[in-house]
């Protein structure tokens, strides 16, 4: 699906669609942030399918290339491990589980503001490697293991969904966790184009999350109890 520009496009269009939903079922502003996370994909994969478009560009008409690709990673490592765990942190009504939370989002300001310095010092660039997109960038890999890069960045991403107790949530991390694994195994060299279409394809999951958090209030929180004293 994000192997071609029409497959980026395509894929954009209905995760749009999805995210419009998912916000207007969001009946509480608290919710509207994790409810417009199709929506964060969607641009994801418009910013993609004009890499794709542009990526032959000659030189001297690079500049919507460049923004394309300086788009699409930075919602991918600057954007997303702000967005995931803040939009948590609003809907959570567990005192513990939000300290959780915020700890997490301490550390994706940390990841965002790492990744948004090196993609602002260095020029990314984007090629196609087999029927994805491979973004070389800058990165501290010659200072600290790749795996360890790996870690860093799927603990706000990714981890935060495992300290939420709303319904589902926690289920949507395993299978963003499952989805980066797979990803980084298979196609290691497009590693951020790749995962970011697993992720997008679980938005779904979003759309029915926030719809039974207003349609049946007492299934929102995945433990039973009051929420203060999940945990």
């Amino acid at each position: 699906m994000c192997f071609s520009a029409t497959a980026s496009f395509s894929l954009s269009a209905i995760l749009a669609t999805v995210g419009g939903a998912s916000v207007a079922r969001a009946e509480s502003p608290r919710t509207r942030l994790f409810a417009a996370i199709p929506l964060l994909f969607a641009a994801q994969q418009a910013a993609e399918g004009t890499v794709w478009l542009t990526i032959d560009t000659p030189p001297s008409e690079t500049m919507l290339h460049r923004t394309a690709v300086m788009s699409f990673l930075a919602l991918a490592l600057v954007i997303w491990p702000l967005w995931a765990p803040a939009s948590l942190w609003l809907v959570e009504k567990s005192e513990h589980r939000r300290k959780v939370i915020s700890a997490f989002f301490a550390l994706g300001i940390v990841i965002a503001a790492v990744a948004g310095t090196l993609l602002l010092r260095w020029q990314p660039v984007a090629s196609i490697a087999g029927h994805s997109i491979d973004y070389q960038h800058a990165t501290m890999g010659n200072l600290i293991p790749e795996w360890v890069l790996l870690l860093a960045y799927a603990v706000p991403t990714v981890g935060s969904f495992f300290a939420s107790t709303i319904a589902m949530v926690p289920k949507i991390g395993a299978m963003l966790f499952v989805s980066l694994v797979v990803a980084a195994i298979v196609k290691h060299a497009a590693l951020t184009s790749v995962w970011c279409f697993f992720a997008a394809a679980l938005s779904v999951l979003i759309l029915v999350a926030v719809t039974r958090m207003n349609s049946a209030p007492s299934m929102m929180f995945a433990s039973t109890g009051s929420p203060e004293g999940a945990g």
